[in-house]
């Protein structure tokens, strides 16, 4: 019997991915339920195309990353983060003779789970569901929403059912630090990644710890153009060290520490990082953005309105589902929508109401919140 394209491919794959340590698609650990192969695509194209075509990566447009609700089209929004870091990541696996489709699909399903609002949804929804015994990271509900609550576009059942190498690379990716150099951890245990510890664990695979850098890259170039382009910070602000190393351009941010991901690698084979120089300037931007962009009073003030909004939603919203359901005509429009999600995507049944509610909120758009909190709290007159 003829080999398929997919078996050719794969193949193929042992010739171009040079590096010791790639991750081969036919030596996948496998999906949470077993399924039949595709005849074209190997498991991890076939992976980042479920999370592409799912409607929780089209929210990701209207989720915002540090500028909330912002008037300028050009500011980035989680959907243009995600492309940016499949994008990057794609380039320094190529380079390295890693897997590109499974960095591909990581960074692609890497924020599925955020919330809206950036990280003061996901600081709001932790605070709000601590009290009923759970807590709220986005990279653990990043890995809840890939496993149980996305779903593809006409399908009515919710979960895409991805491969071990993708769901840990998501649930492992952690962003918000300035770590040099990421190991793998090769012998991973698959049965538990529920129980990854945030900044601790590390990913199973070396195509996982460049989606775990690269989101590094991808944001604080970005972030602090972001914060030039909307006049909180100026050029002159900015470390020397930051200025004489990587420059204060998004492009020349990306390409100097692209290349030294790369240079590094070869000198540690079982690692993903930067080099001692480029590290160095690389905390320094972190340290600055973190001081003088994402507390900046102006983005402050918008935190706080969205600290409330989310908030009072998830109260009214908890309220509504532990009352049974019942409410005043007419019914508002968001009860209608979380009666819904209770129905056809909330994964357990009977779950806890707060995690039924917890679930909902963080996959709203920063939009959608706004206008279900006006619609329960905003008083409209008698019509």
């Amino acid at each position: 019997m003829s080999q398929s394209i997919r078996e050719r491919r794969e193949a193929l794959e042992e010739k171009i991915f040079f590096h010791p340590h790639a991750t081969l698609s036919a030596s996948s650990k496998g999906r949470l339920r077993p399924e039949p192969s595709d005849p074209v695509r190997t498991v991890f194209e076939r992976d980042g195309q479920r999370i592409l075509y799912s409607l929780s990566f089209r929210r990701l447009r209207h989720k915002t990353q540090v500028f909330l609700l912002p008037e300028n089209d050009h500011i980035a929004t989680r959907m243009e983060h995600a492309l940016c870091v499949a994008s990057i990541s794609t380039t320094v696996a190529r380079a390295l003779g890693l897997n590109s489709d499974l960095v591909n699909a990581i960074a692609l399903g890497h924020d599925l789970g955020h919330a809206p609002f950036g990280h003061e949804g996901e600081k709001v929804l932790n605070e709000v569901v601590e009290p009923y015994g759970l807590g709220f990271e986005h990279e653990l509900h990043s890995l809840r929403t890939v496993d149980h609550l996305a779903k593809l576009i006409g399908k009515e059942e919710a979960g895409l059912n991805l491969s071990f190498e993708v769901r840990d690379g998501i649930v492992s990716h952690f962003g918000e630090t300035a770590e040099p150099l990421v190991e793998p951890d090769f012998g991973k245990d698959p049965s538990r990644l529920y129980e990854t510890r945030r900044g601790v664990d590390k990913p199973a695979t070396l195509e996982g710890c460049i989606v775990r850098i690269v989101d590094r890259v991808a944001y604080l170039g970005r972030d602090l153009e972001d914060a030039l382009r909307a006049h909180l910070v100026k050029a002159e602000d900015v470390p020397q060290v930051v200025r004489k190393t990587l420059g204060t351009n998004n492009g020349r941010i990306i390409g100097t520490l692209v290349e030294d991901l790369i240079e590094s690698n070869r000198e540690h084979l079982r690692s993903i990082g930067f080099s001692p120089k480029i590290n160095t300037a690389v905390r320094a931007l972190y340290g600055f953005n973190y001081d003088r962009v994402y507390l900046h009073p102006r983005v402050r003030r918008y935190s706080e309105n969205a600290h409330r909004i989310l908030k009072l939603l998830f109260e009214r919203l908890y309220e509504y589902l532990v009352g049974g359901g019942e409410t005043q005509e007419p019914k508002p429009d968001v009860f209608t929508q979380l009666d819904y999600f209770v129905r056809y995507t909330s994964c357990e049944q009977g779950a806890d109401p707060a995690q039924v509610v917890m679930d909902f909120v963080a996959g709203m758009t920063d939009n959608y919140a706004v206008r279900c909190f006006e619609e329960l709290y905003i008083p409209r007159g008698i019509r």
